[in-house]
């Protein structure tokens, strides 16, 4: 039985986390949300993900701060900072690169398919199409390959 990878969306817009959560389940991942930093940090406490998509800017605690406490309780969860046009600035990115953020997306759909390529690298995804594919080539008589 193939794996589902877990991922988690922490945002506080709902339009995003519907819209992420649609595009990534229909993806085969399992995707869990939260809507500010406290609740990601919550659910990162309770459940192993893969890969976690974090915006930057949140009330209560912001997407640096979440990281950053994820960290300090050593939670091994791929963190990818996601940020509106024009949300984060170069002292962001580098606090960013400092806490081991993983990749920073802005969020629009033209990223999408570059998102999904990026998650699937962080959790070592493989489709079941792959592994029957890998599985089948092993199987082959020498002669056939």
């Amino acid at each position: 039985m193939e794996r589902q990878y877990q991922i988690l969306i922490v945002d506080d817009d709902d339009d995003i986390l519907s819209s992420y959560q649609d595009y990534f389940t229909k993806q085969g991942f399992i995707v869990k949300v939260a809507h500010n930093g406290i609740e990601g940090l919550e659910k990162l406490r309770e459940i192993d993900f893969d890969v976690a998509l974090v915006d930057i800017n949140m009330p209560n605690m912001n997407g640096l701060e979440m990281i950053k406490q994820a960290n300090k309780e050593n939670i091994d969860t791929d963190m990818v900072i996601l940020s509106g046009e024009g949300e984060g600035d170069r002292n962001d990115a580098i606090a960013a690169i400092n806490i081991g953020v993983s990749a920073w997306f802005e969020k629009s759909r033209g990223v999408m398919s570059d998102l999904l390529n990026k998650i699937k690298e962080l959790s070592g995804f493989i489709s079941l199409n792959e592994i029957e594919r890998l599985l089948s080539a092993l199987h082959q008589p020498d002669g056939y390959r």
